[in-house]
């Protein structure tokens, strides 16, 4: 067995299971440290590293049923990418747990989900109309999303062009400053009116001392506290969650990082449900 081939509290039936982890290895876009390709199977590596026993939420991983999928075909252009990821998720019943791959690939895994609320921690705005040309590059996801119809709330920002912060203004997108997320009270305030909400974790989001491996680090970003205590606070709203645009480092600490969210996530959501 390799560790990286599935990840480590996965033992359900895809057709039985209450969280579903796959994999969608695309990085065609990245516009500074390619390699988010190489994330999902280096962040169920690290999963092997962990203990399944969430000491936060007191829970044992190995009672929720968990199913990973494995990784979605990426060869082909977007758009066949994105036919293959809507027949996946039109497939399983779990709630969808998406690792990436670049931010874009929250533009295909969002598209099941109709009338929630796309909660972004994102470093940047990624509200460009076009970037390098391409309208699906990972500079533009949240504006993609926007236009999908989700009502947008993105947390962490700190670096992106001024009109990408015009265009949130005018169109009521809500954002929090990384200086101005002092604990997930901030966002929560945001976020309260919402009882369907898809959460997108861009791990650059992360001070670059908390995460290392990304495709474009950015100083000055959160403490990853900030996200238990909204598992804690929120997970019972959350339907769907992706984790993007992890390029694994050599010491596996952003893969690692991103390993304990999901399961923190999942504990955190079964503490809700039970």
């Amino acid at each position: 067995m390799h560790i990286d081939n599935y990840f480590s509290i996965s033992n359900s039936d895809v057709k039985d299971a209450e969280f579903v982890i796959y994999g969608i290895p695309y990085d065609a876009t990245q516009s500074f440290k390619p390699g988010s390709r190489f994330a999902p199977n280096a962040i169920r590596e690290a999963s092997w590293n962990l203990e399944s026993y969430s000491q936060f939420f007191s829970f044992d991983l190995s009672l929720a049923k968990v199913c990973d999928a494995g990784n979605v075909n990426c060869d082909g252009s977007f758009e066949e990418i994105g036919k293959r990821v809507e027949e996946f998720l039109n497939g399983i019943s779990g709630l969808p747990i998406a690792m990436g791959g670049e931010h874009s690939i929250s533009c295909l895994a969002t598209k099941k989900f109709k009338k929630c609320c796309f909660l972004v921690f994102d470093a940047h705005f990624d509200l460009r109309d076009e970037f390098d040309g391409n309208k699906f590059n990972h500079a533009c996801t949240t504006r993609r999303i926007f236009e999908q119809g989700f009502d947008v709330v993105i947390a962490g920002v700190r670096s992106g062009c001024r009109e990408e912060r015009v265009f949130a203004e005018k169109n009521g997108i809500k954002y929090v400053f990384s200086w101005d997320l002092k604990s997930c009270k901030d966002i929560e305030r945001l976020i309260e009116e919402y009882e369907r909400i898809y959460l997108s974790i861009d791990m650059d989001v992360f001070d670059p001392s908390f995460a290392p491996g990304v495709s474009t680090p950015e100083p000055f970003g959160i403490h990853p506290y900030i996200l238990l205590e909204l598992f804690s606070e929120i997970s019972d709203r959350i339907i769907a969650l992706d984790v993007v645009e992890v390029v694994p480092d050599d010491n596996k600490v952003t893969q690692t990082l991103s390993a304990k969210l999901i399961f923190e996530f999942i504990a955190g959501k079964i503490s809700k449900m039970r």
